[in-house]
């Protein structure tokens, strides 16, 4: 089961084609995030780290030229958004990550909120005695 779940792990850093030439350990380790950060030009179905298509391929050529350039992670991020919009992006930033998250949270609170008034209100809400409920109806009531 273990064995499993570390091939699970490994698996996107085994499909990201790290290149060798000129990139040292940190950067290698920014060309992975950012490959997670940019998706595949191509569709914009996966991210760089998983597409294997010959768009995703330049792209993340072009991305290791800006690495060994000594472009810094915003420059880069720019450089993709500038040339394909921020659809790239595989996480929306800004005001659209702020909607995006900040939604989500309210909603679920507000829905916590609300079902705990309703179950509170039905929980604490004093039960009649069917005794006090024949007595209201009458002696004439007809139970059949």
């Amino acid at each position: 089961m273990k064995c499993s779940k570390l091939i699970l792990l490994l698996l996107p850093a085994i499909l990201v084609a790290l290149p060798d030439d000129g990139l040292g350990k940190a950067d290698k380790l920014r060309y992975q995030l950012l490959c997670r950060r940019l998706m595949a030009p191509c569709c914009y179905s996966q991210t760089l780290e998983l597409h294997t298509s010959s768009e995703a391929d330049q792209a993340r050529t072009v991305l290791a030229d800006l690495l060994r350039a000594g472009k810094s992670d915003r420059e880069i991020l720019d450089t993709f958004i500038g040339r394909y919009g921020e659809r790239i992006l595989s996480e929306p930033e800004g005001t659209k990550w702020m909607v995006l998250t900040a939604v989500p949270i309210v909603t679920l609170l507000l829905g916590g909120v609300f079902v705990g008034l309703f179950v509170h209100r039905h929980h604490h809400r004093e039960l009649v005695p069917a005794s006090e409920t024949a007595a209201e109806l009458g002696p004439d009531w007809d139970w059949e």
